[in-house]
């Protein structure tokens, strides 16, 4: 486990830029030179200040500065998760404290949006920077080249992941014309240096295509920089394997679109044609019982990649997971679960996932109970597990099409789990009368399996011009106040058109709110994004 790791404040893309330095998280550090007193050279001066450096990277994704403060989970921590669940319509809130989100209000000033972009790019510089030094390393043989490579791969999943998820708030899905085709601008070496950052504040936008060219180019070098198919012998699911590296690459080219490609890499961890599934690289299955992979966080044969909070460093009353979402003792009870969810018919009565729930009266609603610990807010931020493998093998087979039966088997692996009688609850062929109901099937799937885990936004993002099954826009959204009682929740029931608030009907996906801004600090200093801004703000 990643117990002692270490912050780092790096040079700040586009923003307040300084000199590269350290700073740790913890004051009771292992028995090295602090790390805020090392010199880029010193931080690569051992095997072990490697791994250090490393670590920071890791540390990076957790929790960047926001405020003056390392206490909210962006990128990767539990904001940025919240978030995802905020543009959504299936979690809603009690309180005003996501309500910028939830009620897209936000402007080129807002907090949220701004700090998971800057903390977003801080990740990146950070990530950009340990590369250089472990390339140095490798050539000043502190690291053999195979220790080196390693560590590059689990370093390009990280710039991979992180662009990627800019990707889905920033900037439109492939399939979508409009706002001049922007991506991303692509920093792709560590910016410390006077020169570097004047340089970098020029840098603009590159299109969506070659910012996912990018994406993958990295995937596909990390990939092929691990030398072994096992789990990271640190920690299996915290630190990055060829298995969480495959398992991206599927998302990202069902994002794409890219049907074959998804097939190509799901193959490499799903074996065979039938349940149950397991991969080879990395022994990646799905657990017998649908609440292990959040109760046995650290532990479990199911969670490809999670990033750690623990009791030495955790992202904070205001950032957990488990201190927003729950209604137990020390929890805000902040974000809810919504009856648009509860109530689908295809969320079986007894489902176990329902288990998973947890009911307030206090509150007169259901709570997402995956996070349990709000008093410690020791959890992991779950990033990918092997049931999103799975359905995202099964929508491309189906959307490839020849196949029903193989995206349906592979539908069951992930639902099957959950029913209490699959012998005769499982999907049957003959329960799809068009390949759009099975794909709705797969989408409702998706909803239900990865609820309280950020996942919402993204399939909204990516379905907003779906030939098939459009999302076709941010939905609606209840009022709490106005569903606030138990009679709300009721399997199968009504979802009631008062229950949702005036200032959050739909937004169609042309709306400029469907993109957030680029924060108004960066087009300050960068004139070149100053005239790339998203169309409309």
């Amino acid at each position: 486990m990643l117990q002692k790791k270490y912050k780092q404040l790096a040079t700040r893309l586009l923003s307040v830029i300084m000199a590269l330095s350290f700073t740790s998280c913890e004051n009771d550090v292992i028995d090295l030179s602090p790390v805020d007193r090392l010199s880029d050279e010193t931080a690569y001066s051992s095997p072990e200040r490697c791994e250090l450096s490393v670590i920071g990277a890791y540390d990076a994704i957790q929790c960047g500065l926001y405020n003056d403060s390392y206490s909210r989970g962006y990128p990767f921590g539990a904001a940025s998760i919240i978030q995802g669940e905020m543009r959504g319509e299936d979690m809603n809130l009690t309180a005003v404290f996501y309500d910028v989100t939830y009620s897209s209000t936000y402007t080129t000033s807002t907090a949220n949006n701004r700090f998971f972009w800057e903390t977003s790019f801080e990740a990146i510089n950070r990530i950009n920077t340990v590369l250089k030094g472990i390339n140095g390393a490798v050539e000043n043989q502190i690291l053999t080249e195979e220790e080196g490579k390693a560590y590059k791969g689990e370093l390009l999943f990280l710039r991979a992941l992180t662009y990627h998820a800019l990707m889905i708030h920033f900037a439109y899905p492939v399939n979508v014309e409009g706002n001049n085709d922007y991506g991303l601008p692509l920093y792709l070496t560590a910016i410390g240096q006077p020169d570097e950052i004047e340089e970098a504040l020029k840098v603009g936008r590159s299109s969506v295509s070659e910012t996912y060219t990018q994406i993958l180019k990295d995937l596909d070098e990390a990939e092929s920089s691990f030398s072994s198919d096992s789990k990271h012998s640190v920690n299996g699911i915290t630190r990055v394997s060829k298995g969480s590296v495959i398992a991206l690459k599927t998302r990202v080219y069902l994002h794409k679109r890219d049907w074959d490609n998804v097939i190509k890499e799901a193959k490499k961890l799903v074996s065979g044609t039938k349940a149950p599934f397991e991969s080879a690289i990395g022994g990646y299955k799905l657990e017998t019982v649908p609440s292990t992979p959040f109760l046995s966080y650290s532990s479990n044969t199911e969670s490809i990649f999670s990033v750690e909070n623990n009791v030495d460093d955790e992202a904070s009353v205001n950032g957990a997971m488990a201190a927003m979402m729950s209604c137990r003792d020390g929890g805000r009870a902040i974000v809810t679960s919504s009856p648009t969810l509860y109530n689908s018919s295809y969320w079986l009565e007894d489902d176990k996932r329902r288990e998973l729930l947890l009911y307030s009266s206090a509150y007169n609603y259901y709570f997402c109970d995956k996070y349990q610990n709000p008093m410690t807010r020791e959890e992991y931020a779950p990033i990918i597990r092997y049931a999103e493998v799975l359905l995202n093998y099964s929508e491309a087979v189906l959307r490839k099409g020849g196949d029903d039966a193989l995206a349906i088997e592979l539908l069951n692996a992930v639902r099957n789990r959950s029913l209490a009688k699959p012998e005769t609850q499982a999907y049957k062929q003959s329960d799809f009368a068009s390949k759009k109901a099975l794909l709705d099937a797969i989408l409702w799937e998706r909803r239900i399996e990865f609820h309280g885990e950020g996942r919402r936004w993204e399939d909204i993002h990516r379905l907003a011009n779906d030939d098939i099954s459009p999302s076709k826009g941010i939905p609606a959204k209840i009022d709490y106040a106005t569903a606030s009682e138990e009679e709300a929740f009721v399997i199968g029931g009504e979802v009631k058109k008062e229950w949702f608030s005036a200032s959050r009907q739909f937004i169609p996906y042309t709306d400029k709110r469907f993109l957030w801004p680029i924060p108004l600090n960066d087009l300050i200093r960068n004139p070149t994004l100053a005239g790339q801004q998203n169309t409309g703000w």
